[in-house]
């Protein structure tokens, strides 16, 4: 949805905007206005979302979002990293996959196989852990709000950005762009 909308997801910025600032069309203060503003707003629209769905009884009758909270905020910190890199790696391929088709159709299956397979690899992506740890605090799930953003977010999201600009923009910025090239 976000893709086809024109909204702003953190981890698809941490590539894009990335390429915009190492390409010179931005400045390091718009980089970093545009990571915090959507990062922040992604985390509001998460919290706001998962209490919804707490609200709503939405996936109440299942275990699912106790257990799933309860699992990855019990990861060591640097499996929480890593499944972040390889998360927003396979994240911003199907972004930038997207990005080179012009129909609905093509950006569907473009973002499908990658999304696909971060979820079913379990890996961690920062943005929908912000939905998925807090449903799971408030169906019960024994985590601190300390557990939520030191095992959890802020790993996976160092992971995400990793994975973004370095695993996915850094090599196609060196190959086709201008990354690394002298200025005259």
């Amino acid at each position: 949805m976000t893709l086809v909308s024109g909204g702003e997801l953190f981890t698809g910025n941490t590539a894009l905007v990335t390429a915009a600032y190492k390409e010179g069309k931005i400045e390091a203060k718009d980089l970093i206005k545009n990571w915090v503003s959507s990062y922040a707003g992604n985390f509001v629209g998460s919290l706001i979302l998962a209490y919804l769905a707490y609200k709503s009884g939405t996936l109440a009758n299942g275990p699912a979002a106790v257990a799933i909270a309860t699992a990855k905020s019990s990861l060591p910190w640097d499996v929480a990293f890593v499944r972040g890199v390889l998360c927003n790696w396979l994240v911003c391929m199907a972004v930038y996959m997207a990005s080179g088709c012009s129909s609905m159709i093509g950006k569907m299956t473009a973002v499908w196989f990658p999304i696909s397979a971060f979820v079913a690899l379990g890996l961690d992506h920062s943005v929908a852990n912000m939905f998925i740890i807090p449903l799971g605090m408030l169906r019960g799930a024994e985590i601190t709000i300390a557990d939520f953003l030191l095992k959890n977010l802020i790993p996976v999201t160092l992971g995400n950005i990793v994975g973004g600009a370095v695993c996915v923009m850094a090599p196609f910025g060196l190959t086709f762009g201008n990354w690394g090239k002298k200025k005259d």
